[in-house]
């Protein structure tokens, strides 16, 4: 799910005009390691549920319940959009403009190690036989458009490349669009996709039947999540917006509704499916995500809000997006060997995200610092899914 953590300067949470302050600067914003980290738990906990069978039938049935609504990846996806508009929208306002050259390259710095590591993982195991992909698989995947190929037989070990292409396609046009939009025509840009999206899902499903099986995974039927995180990123950039959002968002009545909420949905995502959230369910999803993400942002001194913020928690948002690339090959029952057995396969899922991260992904990571936009003025901004926390700072985070 992939992606973005951290941001620019250290900064007093003396006060609340302060962090306000320093949010509308680009400083470091809190709690969004830890809301990535419950969202990559929702994944697991869904993904590893068939697993679990051998032990408790009961458990199998309540875990993979927790995961239909896809809360989890439609959260990352919102966070994503939110930090990447939030970099953008700074440097545009720094620098006087966007340089798109040093944006790609810093994507590519942060998502491709890890990505295309897995990829020639699953490329040798389908060549020793181990699993079976496709050439049509492998390719798409490659490059980014698995999402868009139609399939016919399930390819489980790529599934989840199809939110990994979503955002990897938002980022090639939202900056683009950005840079010669500027923030405000941006937000009405942003604006008109959350509006018109759901009337595109539903004309796709009546119109285009043969896109039927992937209309939840495809960039012009799913970007509205993107861009909800991208249009609360230019409210939070606007002082007047900011004031609003601080007294709609500040309640602790938002978690609350926010669980009660993740349950109703995935009630009515059981009992109707595509009746519920192609109309109306992706966008309540997102506007709740959003919502809670302003919550969290806002109040991080809250018992919640230092959860979030607890240094084990902040970790796995951290290793999110080298989990959410692991843990394909681990966390289902097409996993025969013992890797693939609970709770094993849970094991073996953390110990190839932290072995990713550190061994392989993290040392890409410092050559961003070569394609900062600001080097003399802050610390380079991590437009990642996943950067290092630094003790007292506030610290962001995005999807992958």
């Amino acid at each position: 799910m992939g992606d973005d953590s951290r941001q620019l300067c250290k900064v007093s949470a003396s006060s609340m005009d302060k962090r306000e302050n320093n949010m509308r600067s680009g400083s470091r914003l809190p709690s969004l390691d830890g809301l990535r980290a419950v969202s990559i738990c929702m994944v697991v906990i869904g993904h590893c549920s068939e697993t679990v069978r051998p032990l408790r039938h009961s458990a199998t049935m309540m875990l993979g319940f927790v995961e239909v609504s896809r809360l989890g990846v439609s959260v990352f996806f919102v966070i994503s959009g939110f930090l990447i508009t939030t970099l953008l929208v700074r440097e545009q306002q720094i620098t006087q403009s966007i340089n798109l050259k040093h944006f790609y390259i810093r994507r590519a710095l942060r998502i491709f190690p890890g990505f295309y590591a897995y990829w020639l993982a699953a490329l040798t195991l389908t060549l020793l036989g181990y699993i079976h992909l496709s050439h049509s698989d492998l390719i798409s995947s490659a490059v980014y458009i698995w999402n868009y190929v139609p399939r016919k037989a399930e390819t489980w070990f790529l599934n989840h490349t199809w939110s990994l292409n979503i955002e990897e396609q938002f980022y090639l046009l939202w900056p683009l669009i950005l840079k010669f939009s500027g923030p405000k025509r941006g937000k009405l840009a942003a604006l008109a996709v959350v509006i018109v999206a759901p009337f595109i899902r539903v004309a796709s499903y009546f119109l285009l039947p043969s896109t039927r099986s992937r209309i939840a995974i495809m960039l012009h039927t799913r970007g509205d999540s993107l861009m909800v995180g991208a249009l609360l990123a230019l409210v939070f950039l606007n002082e007047g917006h900011l004031r609003i959002l601080k007294r709609l968002a500040s309640s602790w009545l938002v978690p609350v509704a926010s669980l009660c909420f993740a349950a109703i949905d995935t009630l009515l995502t059981v009992h109707f499916q595509g009746q519920y959230l192609l109309p109306v369910g992706y966008s309540l999803q997102n506007l709740v995500i959003a919502l809670l993400i302003a919550h969290v942002v806002l109040n991080d001194k809250t018992a919640l809000g230092r959860t979030l913020n607890h240094p084990v928690v902040v970790h796995v948002g951290v290793i999110s997006y080298s989990l959410y690339l692991w843990q394909q090959l681990f966390l289902k029952t097409k996993n025969t060997t013992f890797t693939g057995m609970f709770p094993w396969n849970i094991m073996c899922a953390f110990l190839a995200a932290e072995l990713s991260y550190y061994l392989l992904e993290k040392p890409f990571l410092r050559w961003r610092k070569h394609f900062s936009s600001e080097p003399d003025r802050v610390a380079p901004a991590s437009e990642d899914v996943i950067s290092e926390p630094e003790r007292g700072c506030l610290a962001a985070s995005a999807s992958a």
